[in-house]
């Protein structure tokens, strides 16, 4: 695995974890879009599972993904904090913050060679 390959995983272990979080906010129907659904279908659906199926347990979390987190456990917070910026939330970093995030894709990279 080189940069170039561990940057696209990192892509892909960031947009995993951006959709998981984007789905821990509102409902995407309405109570009164709901209503009008079970009316329009007669179908009743329990409006309290999507208080339930977004924890922590209930996430399947793939073996590529799993091996990542793992790597970026063993850093150091500030660097965990920058791959989480840069990959997760997808801001903009300051030059020191894009230095810092090279070591931490250098760390990341050297314990996925000596644990992946």
């Amino acid at each position: 695995m080189n940069i170039h390959d561990l940057r696209k995983e990192l892509k892909m272990w960031g947009r995993f974890w951006a959709e998981k979080k984007a789905l821990q906010g509102y409902a995407s129907k309405s109570v009164t879009a709901r209503c009008c659904e079970v009316l329009q279908t007669g179908i009743w659906a329990s409006s309290d599972k999507h208080l339930f199926n977004h924890q922590a347990d209930n996430i399947h979390v793939p073996w590529y993904i799993a091996r990542i987190d793992r790597a970026i456990t063993n850093l150091p917070v500030p660097q965990q904090s920058v791959i989480n910026k840069r990959y997760v939330r997808q801001k903009l970093l300051s030059s020191s913050e894009k230095i810092a995030l090279l070591h931490a894709e250098t760390n990341v990279l050297s314990e996925c060679f000596t644990s992946c």
